[in-house]
Protein backbone atom coordinates (compact mmCIF):
# COMPACT_ATOMS: atom_id res chain seq x y z
CA UNK A 1 0.00 0.00 0.00
CA UNK A 2 1.92 3.62 -0.91
CA UNK A 3 2.01 5.55 2.17
CA UNK A 4 0.53 9.21 1.70
CA UNK A 5 2.73 12.07 2.58
CA UNK A 6 0.46 13.52 5.77
CA UNK A 7 0.59 9.78 7.12
CA UNK A 8 4.58 10.11 6.23
CA UNK A 9 4.59 12.74 8.70
CA UNK A 10 2.24 11.36 11.24
CA UNK A 11 4.43 8.35 11.56
CA UNK A 12 7.22 10.37 11.69
CA UNK A 13 5.79 12.34 14.60
CA UNK A 14 4.76 9.45 16.45
CA UNK A 15 8.37 7.92 15.71
CA UNK A 16 10.11 10.92 17.41
CA UNK A 17 7.82 10.86 20.21
CA UNK A 18 8.53 7.26 21.23
CA UNK A 19 11.81 7.75 20.54
CA UNK A 20 11.75 11.19 22.65
CA UNK A 21 9.83 8.59 25.45
CA UNK A 22 12.34 5.93 25.33
CA UNK A 23 15.30 8.99 25.73
CA UNK A 24 13.82 10.51 28.80
CA UNK A 25 13.04 6.88 30.31
CA UNK A 26 16.64 6.39 29.71
CA UNK A 27 18.07 9.56 31.23
CA UNK A 28 16.00 8.82 34.25
CA UNK A 29 17.04 5.66 34.66
CA UNK A 30 20.85 7.27 34.74
CA UNK A 31 19.78 9.75 36.63
CA UNK A 32 18.38 7.10 40.01
CA UNK A 33 21.60 5.39 39.17
CA UNK A 34 23.98 7.81 40.03
CA UNK A 35 24.98 8.71 43.41
CA UNK A 36 22.63 11.57 45.33
CA UNK A 37 26.09 12.93 46.94
CA UNK A 38 27.36 14.04 43.40
CA UNK A 39 24.64 16.82 43.25
CA UNK A 40 23.13 18.81 45.96
CA UNK A 41 22.83 16.99 49.52
CA UNK A 42 19.20 16.18 50.20
CA UNK A 43 18.13 16.96 53.58
CA UNK A 44 15.21 15.69 55.90
CA UNK A 45 13.27 17.26 58.81
CA UNK A 46 11.82 14.55 61.19
CA UNK A 47 8.51 13.30 60.78
CA UNK A 48 6.78 15.01 63.42
CA UNK A 49 8.05 18.42 62.16
CA UNK A 50 5.07 20.31 60.84
CA UNK A 51 8.29 23.02 59.60
CA UNK A 52 7.98 23.27 55.37
CA UNK A 53 9.92 20.75 53.68
CA UNK A 54 13.41 22.53 53.19
CA UNK A 55 13.72 24.69 49.56
CA UNK A 56 16.56 22.11 48.53
CA UNK A 57 14.41 19.05 49.16
CA UNK A 58 11.62 20.48 46.82
CA UNK A 59 13.94 21.37 44.26
CA UNK A 60 15.46 18.23 44.19
CA UNK A 61 12.38 15.85 44.39
CA UNK A 62 14.61 13.11 43.74
CA UNK A 63 12.77 10.06 46.62
CA UNK A 64 13.65 9.91 50.05
CA UNK A 65 17.64 9.01 50.29
CA UNK A 66 18.21 10.87 54.01
CA UNK A 67 17.65 9.74 56.93
CA UNK A 68 15.11 9.01 59.69
CA UNK A 69 14.95 8.70 62.97
CA UNK A 70 12.05 6.74 65.22
CA UNK A 71 12.22 7.25 68.90
CA UNK A 72 12.47 4.00 71.40
CA UNK A 73 11.13 2.86 74.66
CA UNK A 74 14.04 2.92 77.43
CA UNK A 75 12.71 -0.40 78.80
CA UNK A 76 15.38 -2.58 77.62
CA UNK A 77 17.89 0.12 79.00
CA UNK A 78 18.77 -0.01 82.78
CA UNK A 79 22.03 1.66 84.63
CA UNK A 80 23.61 -0.84 87.13
CA UNK A 81 25.86 -0.30 90.04
CA UNK A 82 29.12 -1.79 88.63
CA UNK A 83 32.56 -1.88 91.30
CA UNK A 84 35.82 -3.03 89.88
CA UNK A 85 38.05 -5.32 91.36
CA UNK A 86 39.98 -2.32 93.21
CA UNK A 87 37.14 -0.68 94.83
CA UNK A 88 35.95 1.70 92.23
CA UNK A 89 32.30 2.28 91.63
CA UNK A 90 30.19 3.45 88.97
CA UNK A 91 27.60 2.30 86.35
CA UNK A 92 27.19 0.18 83.60
CA UNK A 93 24.69 -0.22 81.06
CA UNK A 94 24.65 -3.41 78.59
CA UNK A 95 23.96 -1.63 75.40
CA UNK A 96 21.92 -3.77 73.43
CA UNK A 97 23.24 -6.05 70.81
CA UNK A 98 26.71 -6.25 72.74
CA UNK A 99 28.55 -4.33 69.63
CA UNK A 100 32.09 -2.35 69.56
CA UNK A 101 30.80 1.32 71.14
CA UNK A 102 33.22 3.51 69.84
CA UNK A 103 34.18 7.22 72.57
CA UNK A 104 31.33 8.62 74.18
CA UNK A 105 30.55 12.09 75.00
CA UNK A 106 29.94 13.92 77.57
CA UNK A 107 28.34 17.06 77.92
CA UNK A 108 26.18 19.16 79.97
CA UNK A 109 25.62 16.52 82.25
CA UNK A 110 24.42 13.79 79.67
CA UNK A 111 26.22 10.86 78.11
CA UNK A 112 25.63 10.30 74.14
CA UNK A 113 26.95 6.78 72.67
CA UNK A 114 25.96 5.00 69.54
CA UNK A 115 24.73 0.95 69.63
CA UNK A 116 28.09 0.13 68.01
CA UNK A 117 29.37 -0.68 64.57
CA UNK A 118 26.02 -2.40 63.02
CA UNK A 119 24.20 -1.26 65.51
CA UNK A 120 20.72 1.16 64.30
CA UNK A 121 20.20 2.40 67.51
CA UNK A 122 21.50 5.53 69.65
CA UNK A 123 21.34 6.87 73.19
CA UNK A 124 21.61 9.44 75.76
CA UNK A 125 21.90 8.85 79.57
CA UNK A 126 21.99 10.70 82.32
CA UNK A 127 25.97 11.44 83.16
CA UNK A 128 25.97 10.75 87.11
CA UNK A 129 23.50 8.48 87.21
CA UNK A 130 23.49 6.20 83.99
CA UNK A 131 19.37 6.82 84.04
CA UNK A 132 18.68 6.70 80.26
CA UNK A 133 16.80 9.66 79.21
CA UNK A 134 16.66 8.85 75.43
CA UNK A 135 16.88 6.42 72.24
CA UNK A 136 16.20 6.35 69.04
CA UNK A 137 16.72 4.41 66.12
CA UNK A 138 18.26 5.48 62.62
CA UNK A 139 18.12 4.64 59.26
CA UNK A 140 20.96 3.10 58.99
CA UNK A 141 23.73 1.02 60.38
CA UNK A 142 26.95 1.88 62.73
CA UNK A 143 26.90 4.97 64.80
CA UNK A 144 30.46 6.10 64.98
CA UNK A 145 31.36 8.61 68.07
CA UNK A 146 29.64 11.55 68.52
CA UNK A 147 30.17 15.04 68.40
CA UNK A 148 28.46 18.00 70.65
CA UNK A 149 28.20 21.60 70.27
CA UNK A 150 25.28 24.28 70.41
CA UNK A 151 22.63 22.02 71.94
CA UNK A 152 22.78 19.33 69.31
CA UNK A 153 24.61 16.02 69.18
CA UNK A 154 25.80 15.03 65.04
CA UNK A 155 27.29 10.94 64.41
CA UNK A 156 27.09 9.65 61.03
CA UNK A 157 26.89 6.07 60.13
CA UNK A 158 28.91 3.83 58.90
CA UNK A 159 26.59 3.37 56.09
CA UNK A 160 25.72 5.95 55.34
CA UNK A 161 24.19 9.01 56.11
CA UNK A 162 24.61 12.04 58.97
CA UNK A 163 22.54 12.76 61.55
CA UNK A 164 21.98 16.21 64.05
CA UNK A 165 19.19 15.77 66.44
CA UNK A 166 18.84 17.66 69.51
CA UNK A 167 20.78 17.02 72.46
CA UNK A 168 17.73 17.50 75.25
CA UNK A 169 15.39 15.03 72.97
CA UNK A 170 17.02 12.87 70.62
CA UNK A 171 14.59 14.90 67.71
CA UNK A 172 16.00 15.13 64.46
CA UNK A 173 17.03 18.24 63.55
CA UNK A 174 18.41 17.35 59.73
CA UNK A 175 20.11 14.90 58.24
CA UNK A 176 21.90 14.04 54.85
CA UNK A 177 22.46 10.69 53.07
CA UNK A 178 26.38 10.96 51.86
CA UNK A 179 27.79 7.61 50.52
CA UNK A 180 28.95 3.99 51.84
CA UNK A 181 31.02 3.45 53.62
CA UNK A 182 31.69 6.75 56.35
CA UNK A 183 34.56 5.15 58.17
CA UNK A 184 35.25 8.15 59.73
CA UNK A 185 33.10 10.54 62.53
CA UNK A 186 32.51 14.06 61.72
CA UNK A 187 33.57 17.48 63.66
CA UNK A 188 32.25 20.74 64.67
CA UNK A 189 33.79 24.36 64.56
CA UNK A 190 32.81 28.16 63.92
CA UNK A 191 28.68 26.84 63.46
CA UNK A 192 29.41 24.12 60.57
CA UNK A 193 30.09 20.14 60.83
CA UNK A 194 32.81 18.33 58.71
CA UNK A 195 32.54 15.65 57.05
CA UNK A 196 34.41 12.99 54.41
CA UNK A 197 32.28 10.87 52.38
CA UNK A 198 32.70 8.77 49.15
CA UNK A 199 31.11 10.12 45.64
CA UNK A 200 31.09 8.72 42.33
CA UNK A 201 34.08 10.85 41.59
CA UNK A 202 36.31 10.38 44.16
CA UNK A 203 35.87 11.41 48.09
CA UNK A 204 35.44 14.77 49.40
CA UNK A 205 34.98 16.74 52.32
CA UNK A 206 32.04 19.08 52.93
CA UNK A 207 31.09 21.72 55.25
CA UNK A 208 26.93 21.80 56.17
CA UNK A 209 25.83 24.59 58.39
CA UNK A 210 25.29 23.06 61.39
CA UNK A 211 22.15 23.92 62.38
CA UNK A 212 19.74 23.84 59.10
CA UNK A 213 21.91 21.68 57.09
CA UNK A 214 22.65 24.02 54.14
CA UNK A 215 26.15 23.29 52.07
CA UNK A 216 28.61 25.75 52.72
CA UNK A 217 31.41 23.98 50.46
CA UNK A 218 33.11 20.64 49.48
CA UNK A 219 36.43 19.94 48.35
CA UNK A 220 38.13 16.47 46.98
CA UNK A 221 40.71 14.47 49.25
CA UNK A 222 42.18 11.21 48.24
CA UNK A 223 40.31 8.54 50.56
CA UNK A 224 38.21 8.63 53.79
CA UNK A 225 40.14 9.58 56.68
CA UNK A 226 41.78 8.67 59.28
CA UNK A 227 39.01 9.02 62.72
CA UNK A 228 37.55 12.80 61.88
CA UNK A 229 38.17 16.22 60.58
CA UNK A 230 39.89 18.51 63.12
CA UNK A 231 39.63 22.03 63.25
CA UNK A 232 42.20 24.85 64.77
CA UNK A 233 42.00 28.64 64.26
CA UNK A 234 40.55 29.04 60.25
CA UNK A 235 41.53 25.68 59.13
CA UNK A 236 40.20 22.41 58.97
CA UNK A 237 42.77 19.30 58.62
CA UNK A 238 42.41 15.87 57.96
CA UNK A 239 44.51 12.58 57.17
CA UNK A 240 43.30 10.21 54.74
CA UNK A 241 44.17 6.56 54.88
CA UNK A 242 46.56 6.60 52.16
CA UNK A 243 48.98 9.15 54.05
CA UNK A 244 48.06 12.47 52.70
CA UNK A 245 47.54 15.52 55.49
CA UNK A 246 45.58 18.38 54.00
CA UNK A 247 44.50 21.71 54.68
CA UNK A 248 41.66 23.63 54.40
CA UNK A 249 40.55 26.94 54.80
CA UNK A 250 37.61 26.78 57.21
CA UNK A 251 35.82 29.65 55.91
CA UNK A 252 35.33 28.62 51.91
CA UNK A 253 36.88 25.30 51.62
CA UNK A 254 40.01 26.68 49.70
CA UNK A 255 42.92 23.84 49.93
CA UNK A 256 45.99 25.80 51.10
CA UNK A 257 48.24 22.61 51.12
CA UNK A 258 48.00 18.77 50.50
CA UNK A 259 51.22 16.77 50.90
CA UNK A 260 51.54 13.14 50.69
CA UNK A 261 53.65 12.16 54.11
CA UNK A 262 52.55 8.18 54.73
CA UNK A 263 50.53 10.02 57.88
CA UNK A 264 49.07 7.09 59.93
CA UNK A 265 47.53 8.92 62.45
CA UNK A 266 44.63 12.19 62.20
CA UNK A 267 46.89 15.59 62.80
CA UNK A 268 47.00 17.58 66.27
CA UNK A 269 47.84 21.05 65.86
CA UNK A 270 50.40 22.74 68.28
CA UNK A 271 51.86 26.38 68.29
CA UNK A 272 51.06 26.66 64.41
CA UNK A 273 52.66 23.15 64.10
CA UNK A 274 51.07 20.33 62.25
CA UNK A 275 51.78 16.98 64.31
CA UNK A 276 50.87 13.11 62.64
CA UNK A 277 52.16 9.52 63.02
CA UNK A 278 53.89 8.99 59.40
CA UNK A 279 54.84 5.38 58.22
CA UNK A 280 58.33 5.47 56.89
CA UNK A 281 58.68 5.21 52.98
CA UNK A 282 60.88 2.42 51.62
CA UNK A 283 61.33 0.09 54.33
CA UNK A 284 60.47 -3.50 54.10
CA UNK A 285 59.31 -4.04 57.46
CA UNK A 286 56.77 -1.01 58.60
CA UNK A 287 58.75 1.93 60.88
CA UNK A 288 56.12 4.63 62.45
CA UNK A 289 57.71 7.83 63.61
CA UNK A 290 56.65 11.15 64.52
CA UNK A 291 56.32 14.26 61.66
CA UNK A 292 56.17 17.61 62.48
CA UNK A 293 55.31 19.93 59.47
CA UNK A 294 54.52 24.01 59.61
CA UNK A 295 50.72 24.70 59.35
CA UNK A 296 51.64 27.51 56.66
CA UNK A 297 53.27 25.11 53.96
CA UNK A 298 53.09 21.92 55.07
CA UNK A 299 56.32 21.42 54.92
CA UNK A 300 58.62 19.35 57.58
CA UNK A 301 60.56 21.29 59.89
CA UNK A 302 62.57 19.02 61.84
CA UNK A 303 66.26 19.37 61.86
CA UNK A 304 66.84 15.94 62.41
CA UNK A 305 64.06 14.15 60.89
CA UNK A 306 61.16 12.66 62.06
CA UNK A 307 60.97 11.50 65.82
CA UNK A 308 60.81 8.28 67.78
CA UNK A 309 61.35 6.09 64.88
CA UNK A 310 60.72 2.13 65.62
CA UNK A 311 59.52 -1.18 64.21
CA UNK A 312 55.61 -0.75 63.70
CA UNK A 313 54.33 -4.50 63.47
CA UNK A 314 51.07 -2.90 64.41
CA UNK A 315 51.06 -1.41 60.69
CA UNK A 316 52.02 -4.31 59.51
CA UNK A 317 48.97 -6.36 57.26
CA UNK A 318 50.64 -9.58 57.28
CA UNK A 319 50.62 -9.48 61.70
CA UNK A 320 47.13 -7.86 61.33
CA UNK A 321 46.05 -10.19 59.20
CA UNK A 322 46.78 -13.01 61.60
CA UNK A 323 44.94 -11.58 64.29
CA UNK A 324 42.07 -12.56 66.44
CA UNK A 325 40.98 -9.02 65.88
CA UNK A 326 40.94 -9.15 62.13
CA UNK A 327 39.10 -12.39 62.37
CA UNK A 328 36.17 -10.23 64.66
CA UNK A 329 36.61 -7.73 62.59
CA UNK A 330 35.63 -9.66 59.20
CA UNK A 331 32.82 -11.26 61.11
CA UNK A 332 31.39 -7.62 61.85
CA UNK A 333 31.92 -6.57 58.02
CA UNK A 334 30.05 -9.94 56.78
CA UNK A 335 26.90 -9.14 59.30
CA UNK A 336 26.33 -5.80 57.59
CA UNK A 337 26.83 -6.98 54.09
CA UNK A 338 30.50 -6.36 53.76
CA UNK A 339 31.73 -10.01 52.95
CA UNK A 340 34.27 -8.50 50.71
CA UNK A 341 34.82 -4.78 50.75
CA UNK A 342 33.21 -1.76 48.78
CA UNK A 343 35.76 -0.27 46.04
CA UNK A 344 34.58 2.88 48.07
CA UNK A 345 36.33 2.28 50.94
CA UNK A 346 39.68 1.94 49.23
CA UNK A 347 40.51 -0.96 51.89
CA UNK A 348 43.95 -1.73 49.63
CA UNK A 349 45.19 1.35 49.85
CA UNK A 350 44.21 1.96 53.72
CA UNK A 351 45.88 -1.69 54.34
CA UNK A 352 48.89 -0.77 52.90
CA UNK A 353 49.52 2.07 54.75
CA UNK A 354 47.98 1.54 58.49
CA UNK A 355 47.65 -2.50 58.26
CA UNK A 356 43.82 -2.56 58.53
CA UNK A 357 41.61 -3.65 55.88
CA UNK A 358 38.12 -3.93 56.79
CA UNK A 359 35.56 -1.71 57.51
CA UNK A 360 35.42 -2.00 61.15
CA UNK A 361 38.87 -1.66 61.16
CA UNK A 362 38.83 1.43 59.73
CA UNK A 363 36.20 2.67 61.09
CA UNK A 364 37.39 1.53 64.84
CA UNK A 365 41.12 2.52 63.71
CA UNK A 366 42.85 5.80 65.77
CA UNK A 367 46.71 4.93 65.28
CA UNK A 368 49.66 6.42 67.36
CA UNK A 369 47.44 9.71 66.87
CA UNK A 370 49.88 12.47 68.88
CA UNK A 371 48.50 15.10 71.23
CA UNK A 372 49.89 18.16 73.00
CA UNK A 373 48.99 18.82 77.00
CA UNK A 374 50.96 21.28 79.23
CA UNK A 375 53.22 21.56 76.48
CA UNK A 376 54.28 17.99 76.22
CA UNK A 377 53.27 15.33 73.26
CA UNK A 378 52.01 11.86 74.11
CA UNK A 379 50.71 9.09 71.75
CA UNK A 380 50.27 5.52 72.31
CA UNK A 381 52.87 4.05 69.97
CA UNK A 382 51.79 0.27 69.15
CA UNK A 383 52.65 -1.46 72.52
CA UNK A 384 54.04 2.25 74.15
CA UNK A 385 53.36 4.88 75.64
CA UNK A 386 55.51 8.13 74.97
CA UNK A 387 56.14 11.32 75.81
CA UNK A 388 58.08 13.35 73.78
CA UNK A 389 59.55 17.38 74.03
CA UNK A 390 57.05 18.75 70.87
CA UNK A 391 60.16 21.60 70.05
CA UNK A 392 62.85 19.34 70.26
CA UNK A 393 61.72 15.52 69.72
CA UNK A 394 63.84 14.68 73.04
CA UNK A 395 61.95 11.54 74.67
CA UNK A 396 60.73 12.19 77.58
CA UNK A 397 59.69 9.03 78.75
CA UNK A 398 58.14 5.69 77.73
CA UNK A 399 56.51 3.29 79.21
CA UNK A 400 55.42 -0.33 77.93
CA UNK A 401 51.82 -1.49 77.77
CA UNK A 402 51.25 -5.42 79.02
CA UNK A 403 49.68 -7.55 76.30
CA UNK A 404 50.33 -9.38 73.27
CA UNK A 405 50.55 -7.22 70.26
CA UNK A 406 50.71 -10.05 67.06
CA UNK A 407 47.79 -12.05 69.07
CA UNK A 408 45.54 -9.05 70.08
CA UNK A 409 45.99 -6.81 66.90
CA UNK A 410 46.01 -3.33 66.16
CA UNK A 411 46.75 -0.97 69.30
CA UNK A 412 47.04 -2.58 72.53
CA UNK A 413 45.88 0.81 74.07
CA UNK A 414 43.50 4.03 72.25
CA UNK A 415 45.45 7.18 71.99
CA UNK A 416 45.54 8.78 75.79
CA UNK A 417 43.11 11.39 77.05
CA UNK A 418 44.64 13.46 79.62
CA UNK A 419 43.80 15.15 82.04
CA UNK A 420 45.38 17.36 85.57
CA UNK A 421 48.90 15.59 86.30
CA UNK A 422 47.62 12.17 84.96
CA UNK A 423 47.26 9.91 81.66
CA UNK A 424 43.86 8.05 81.03
CA UNK A 425 44.25 4.72 78.70
CA UNK A 426 41.86 2.18 77.77
CA UNK A 427 43.70 -1.26 76.96
CA UNK A 428 42.51 -4.02 74.81
CA UNK A 429 43.39 -6.05 77.68
CA UNK A 430 40.74 -4.74 79.58
CA UNK A 431 42.17 -2.25 81.76
CA UNK A 432 41.86 1.72 82.71
CA UNK A 433 45.77 2.63 83.03
CA UNK A 434 46.24 5.92 84.69
CA UNK A 435 49.42 6.92 84.20
CA UNK A 436 51.25 10.13 85.96
CA UNK A 437 51.87 12.51 83.04
CA UNK A 438 55.40 13.61 83.87
CA UNK A 439 57.18 10.27 84.58
CA UNK A 440 55.08 7.96 83.24
CA UNK A 441 54.70 5.68 86.24
CA UNK A 442 51.83 3.99 86.91
CA UNK A 443 49.53 5.19 89.26
CA UNK A 444 46.59 3.08 88.74
CA UNK A 445 45.09 0.01 86.91
CA UNK A 446 41.33 0.03 86.92
CA UNK A 447 40.12 -3.72 86.07
CA UNK A 448 37.14 -3.50 83.86
CA UNK A 449 37.04 -6.59 82.54
CA UNK A 450 36.12 -6.05 78.89
CA UNK A 451 38.80 -5.14 75.88
CA UNK A 452 38.57 -1.22 74.97
CA UNK A 453 39.85 -0.03 71.44
CA UNK A 454 38.37 3.77 71.59
CA UNK A 455 39.89 6.50 73.62
CA UNK A 456 37.63 7.31 77.34
CA UNK A 457 35.72 10.40 77.68
CA UNK A 458 36.95 12.41 81.34
CA UNK A 459 34.53 15.03 82.86
CA UNK A 460 33.41 15.92 86.65
CA UNK A 461 35.50 13.20 87.88
CA UNK A 462 34.67 10.32 86.01
CA UNK A 463 36.04 8.36 83.22
CA UNK A 464 33.04 7.06 80.23
CA UNK A 465 34.37 4.17 78.32
CA UNK A 466 32.85 2.08 75.84
CA UNK A 467 34.04 -1.62 75.44
CA UNK A 468 34.02 -3.98 72.46
CA UNK A 469 31.43 -6.20 74.19
CA UNK A 470 28.75 -3.31 74.11
CA UNK A 471 29.24 -2.11 77.81
CA UNK A 472 29.24 1.51 78.57
CA UNK A 473 30.81 1.96 82.06
CA UNK A 474 30.98 4.99 84.46
CA UNK A 475 33.61 5.30 86.81
CA UNK A 476 34.07 7.40 90.22
CA UNK A 477 38.03 8.28 89.66
CA UNK A 478 38.03 10.66 93.39
CA UNK A 479 39.82 13.32 90.74
CA UNK A 480 38.11 16.57 90.49
CA UNK A 481 41.15 17.05 87.71
CA UNK A 482 40.02 14.59 85.82
CA UNK A 483 37.80 16.30 83.67
CA UNK A 484 37.62 18.27 80.30
CA UNK A 485 38.32 15.59 77.91
CA UNK A 486 34.76 15.07 76.88
CA UNK A 487 34.96 13.14 73.20
CA UNK A 488 36.87 11.61 71.08
CA UNK A 489 39.68 14.37 70.58
CA UNK A 490 38.75 16.08 73.85
CA UNK A 491 36.97 18.10 72.14
CA UNK A 492 33.97 18.84 68.75
CA UNK A 493 37.28 19.88 67.16
CA UNK A 494 38.78 17.30 68.36
CA UNK A 495 42.13 18.98 69.33
CA UNK A 496 41.65 19.26 72.65
CA UNK A 497 39.84 21.96 74.59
Amino acid sequence: MKTTFVAKVWLFILAAAIMAGMALAGDETQKEQKPFNDELPIFKAPVDDQAPVPVMNQIMNRGDKSGSVTKLPLDNLRARKFKTSDGKAGWKVEIPGNRALATPAVVDGMVYVGGGFGSYEFYAFDAESGEPKWAIKVSDDGPTAAVVADGVVAFNTESCTLFVVDAKTGRQLWSIWLGDPLMSQPAIADGKVFMAFPSRGGHQIIALDLKGGKEKWRAPIAGDIISAPVAYKDSVYISTFDGHVYRFRMRDGHEVWNKDFQATSAPWLYKDQVFVSQRKKGEEAPREAVLRMDNEKGAPNQSKGAWRERAALYLDAAVQNRSAYNAAQKSDDASVGFSSGPAAAKLGEAMANVGQGTVRGLWEYQGSRPCVYDGVLYMTQGDEVVALDPDSGKELWAKDLSGDLEKLGGHLGAPPSPAGEKLYLAAVTGEIIVLDKNRGAIRDTIEVGSPMRFQPALAKGRIYVGTTDGKLICLELGDRKADGWTMWGGSPSHNGE
